[in-house]
């Protein structure tokens, strides 16, 4: 599966991906499953079942002529709102130019069209508005500010709420 656009290629992620995308995680991916190596094999058997009611995908996101990793980008069920999500991170030498909004529009183009979904969420913390940008940007919908104890942390977050609505 990959999906081309202007300027990125997202696609699966494969074996031979796994010292680039080490790189890439924030420091919730870091803790997830113990360790990064364990994350991206959970990553990768995800693709098994491509399942986002129930799951998650998580594809790579590289430059379209280098094959430079730039972050990982997907979509998948929110693990405490239990609806299916888009969510992306970019390593911070890739932010500001774009590339998030690129890659949101054609994820959320690809689950919509391969999915029997009426929506996507998108959640952004509240002093994320970077974030909050790209989502407007690619035309999901705020909703409403909501707090949240995130599971893997044992911590609560304040975040925007957003949804993306199928006009299939």
């Amino acid at each position: 599966m990959e999906i081309l656009t202007e300027r990125l290629l997202v696609r699966k992620l494969t074996d031979s991906d796994f010292t680039k995308f080490e790189r890439s995680l924030n420091d919730i991916q870091r803790t997830c499953m113990g360790s990064a190596k364990k994350f991206f094999e959970w990553i990768i058997y995800q693709y098994t079942d491509m399942d986002i009611i129930n799951g998650l995908i998580s594809f790579g996101v590289f430059d379209r002529e280098t094959g430079e990793l730039f972050g990982t980008a997907g979509v998948g069920r929110h693990d405490d709102l239990h609806e299916p999500e888009i969510f992306y991170h970019l390593l911070p030498q890739f932010r500001g130019s774009g590339y998030a909004t690129e890659a949101v529009k054609a994820i959320t183009e690809w689950a919509l069209d391969n999915y029997d979904i009426p929506y996507l969420i998108a959640t952004a913390g509240i002093d994320n508005v970077k974030s909050q940008k790209v989502l407007e940007r690619c035309n999901y919908k705020f909703i409403c500010d909501k707090t949240l104890l995130v599971h893997v942390e044992d911590k609560k977050y304040n975040f925007k709420y957003y949804r993306y609505y199928s006009i299939k």
